[in-house]
């Protein structure tokens, strides 16, 4: 079996450095993103695949629906204590790929398989590290000290092509679907909650979140690509990115959600996360300009390195303003028995790092199995990447500890395309 590409030019290492670079650029952005944030309601939520917005209670509700603080529960008093959820996820490689090819010599046929996995639209590697240290609540009003953190990085499918399976003579590559984006928060927050009307058949209640944004880290690419092709005598090609940093900011941000609580034991929760929020990037603003040329660079060139100019610049730039991603949550639960169970409607605003732009579906079940043990488990559709995850929580008296871990992008295990995990400890009187 031979090579799709019957007449391979393999690139030049100085064209596979420029090339590598720009992977690297995509490839990190989502991890320099992932610091410290809050985990605000994201252990119980995960192990419910994310249907959590008309099942939250108490300090949980903070990260999903504000107006829920407003909404009858077992303690007066909650204590957020400690949390940490980690989250990495690509769109193209699962488990069984990658362990098809650890180690292995891959054939035309392997090289083919990898390809085919990955989207038109490239390849996307998201990532996301949450951590909480301390809430409070009581009664309908909530003080927590939260975090924000999202970051995507998005690399060409030819970039893959080139890399994988060679190029033909006067084959020309295009990386211009290069992006990403990350940034990283920490946040005050103040959540109040009030009911708006009560009638002896419904209740609905309204809450807000108000925050406080620091600025901890921010990078945005503003441009990034490159294009390479080969003639019979040479090989010619250029590879460029600019980006944006910052290392400190301040801004705000308004979070707004609507409960009713229906007959027959039904709440429904309406949420905008980020409904309103601004923060303006003001301290080292820095932009970073890179650029690679290789030019009439053949086996007869005496002296390689004078075909390849490979230059950084980087320069103060002046402050910037950015909003945060915006999503709108629609959900109901019900508690059944011994079970709860709860279902979201999720949409994404827009694109932005942590967003994603699709419509998901989320469905999760709670067994109140005694007063100490609850199981969960969950399902979720569509989005970036399907979800199947459990959970577990633990009362043991006042002390309460939740474990999650949620499988991404498929439902069988050894086709995840990424893997989500979360421990949290909490008080409740």
């Amino acid at each position: 079996m031979t090579d799709r590409h019957p007449h391979i030019h393999s690139p030049s290492a100085p064209v596979r450095r420029a090339a590598w670079r720009l992977a690297l650029l995509a490839v990190l952005l989502p991890l320099l993103s992932a610091a410290p944030a809050a985990a605000q309601g994201q252990v119980r939520a995960m192990g419910l695949a994310g249907a959590y917005t008309a099942a939250a209670r108490g300090l949980d509700a903070v990260g999903w629906n504000p107006a829920n603080l407003a909404l009858r529960r077992p303690h007066g008093v909650e204590i957020g204590l400690a949390s940490v959820a980690m989250d990495l996820n690509n769109n193209a490689f699962s488990l069984t790929r990658y362990n098809e090819i650890s180690g292995a010599t891959l054939n035309a046929a392997d090289k083919q398989r990898l390809l085919d996995d990955i989207p038109d639209e490239g390849f996307m590697l998201n990532a996301d590290v949450r951590a909480s240290a301390l809430g409070v609540c009581v009664g309908p009003v909530a003080l927590s000290v939260q975090g924000l953190a999202g970051g995507t990085g998005t690399l060409d499918k030819d970039f893959f092509d080139l890399i994988l399976m060679g190029n033909e003579i006067d084959e020309s590559f295009s990386f211009e679907d290069t992006d990403g984006e990350g940034f990283a928060l920490a946040s005050g927050t103040l959540s109040f909650a009030t009911p708006l009307l009560t009638t002896r058949a419904v209740r609905l209640s309204a809450g807000v979140n108000a925050r406080y944004l620091h600025g901890l880290y921010d990078l945005r690419v503003e441009s990034a690509g490159g294009s390479i092709v080969a003639t019979m005598t040479e090989v010619r090609g250029e590879a460029a990115a600019s980006y944006l940093t910052s290392r400190g900011g301040t801004g705000y941000a308004v979070d707004a959600g609507l409960a009713l609580q229906a007959p027959r034991g039904w709440v429904v929760g309406l949420a905008v996360s980020n409904a309103a929020s601004r923060i303006a990037w003001d301290q080292d603003v820095e932009r970073t300009t890179w650029r690679a040329t290789v030019d009439s660079l053949s086996l007869a060139t005496d002296e390689p390195g004078d075909r390849i100019i490979d230059e950084e610049t980087s320069e103060a730039a002046a402050p910037y303003a950015r909003s945060l991603p915006a999503t709108v949550r629609l959900g109901a639960s019900n508690v059944l028995g011994p079970f709860l169970l709860a279902v979201d409607v999720v949409k994404p605003l827009d694109d932005r790092a942590g967003a994603g732009g699709r419509f998901e579906v989320n469905a999760g079940l709670e067994w109140r199995l005694a007063g100490w043990l609850r199981p969960r488990l969950g399902l979720g559709f569509g989005g970036d990447v399907d979800r199947a995850a459990a959970g577990l929580g633990l009362a043991l008296g006042p002390l309460c500890w939740d474990l999650a871990v949620a499988n991404r992008g498929a439902f069988v295990p050894d086709d995840t395309k990424g893997l989500a995990v979360a421990s949290g400890v909490s008080l409740a009187f």
